[in-house]
């Protein structure tokens, strides 16, 4: 069985998730290697080994993350994408563009106009459903909390009764287990290794690194994420 755990990024017009595929085996390998990472930073900085992997505070040295200089963060970002890549995980990526939906939504006359979020994560569904198939398997999606768990439950559950809408890989997520399970990332390696994901995303879709040296180290944690093999069918729709 597959475990998928989620979690998302937004600015703008840009609405981003990122989901990592994992097997109980990869899950629990890399859970940890992200905390022997931590139980370093603990040695050398003097943070808590249990500090919870945030992608944006990490990178602007936000919260617990004040104290430890630029060059050392981006180290500690680097050994995190790292320690992700080299696990037995398969990456996804899927963003909206607001602005365009709601153009498309608006020219195409559709019955509802689902909020981008909402579209967004059923096209990671739809591809965690396609892995689960592929493998010969099923899965089990995890995501950080959020205020609208309520309502991805209920339309989860209305996908595997009438199936995702429209027919551009229309499935009744068959190979998914359960409901959506929502659990708060503090507790969870896995969906800080999400939210680092998420970060990354958007910063590289949204951001014109002004800082020559931001740039070319986002540029580096970038490709060694797209160059892992490891990310399936990333986009942005429309």
């Amino acid at each position: 069985m597959l475990l998928c755990f989620v979690d998302e990024s937004f600015k703008d017009d840009f609405y981003g998730f990122a989901g990592v595929i994992a097997d109980e085996y990869a899950t629990k390998d890399l859970t940890q290697r992200i905390n022997s990472v931590m139980r370093q930073v603990s040695v050398d900085w003097g943070i808590p080994d249990s500090t919870e992997v945030h992608g944006y505070p990490l990178f602007h040295g936000k919260e617990a993350w004040q104290p430890i200089g630029a060059r050392a963060r981006v180290g500690i970002f680097e050994k995190l994408v790292n320690a992700i890549v080299e696990s037995d995980v398969q990456l996804l990526l899927r963003s909206i563009h607001k602005e365009r939906l709601a153009r498309r939504q608006a020219s195409e006359s559709y019955p509802v106009n689902f909020p981008p979020e909402q579209v967004c994560f059923q096209h990671i569904l739809q591809r965690v459903d396609r892995v689960a198939r592929a493998r010969d398997t099923h899965a089990l999606v995890i995501a950080d909390e959020r205020g609208d768990r309520e309502r991805h439950r209920e339309r989860f559950a209305m996908y595997q009764t009438v199936g995702t809408p429209g027919v551009y890989m229309q499935t009744r997520l068959d190979r998914l287990l359960d409901t959506v399970h929502f659990a708060p990332s503090h507790h969870s390696r896995m969906l800080q290794a999400a939210d680092m994901l998420a970060f990354i995303y958007r910063r590289v879709s949204t951001v014109h690194e002004s800082d020559p040296r931001s740039h070319i180290v986002m540029q580096r944690i970038w490709s060694a994420i797209t160059d892992s093999g490891k990310v399936s069918d990333v986009g942005q729709w429309p």
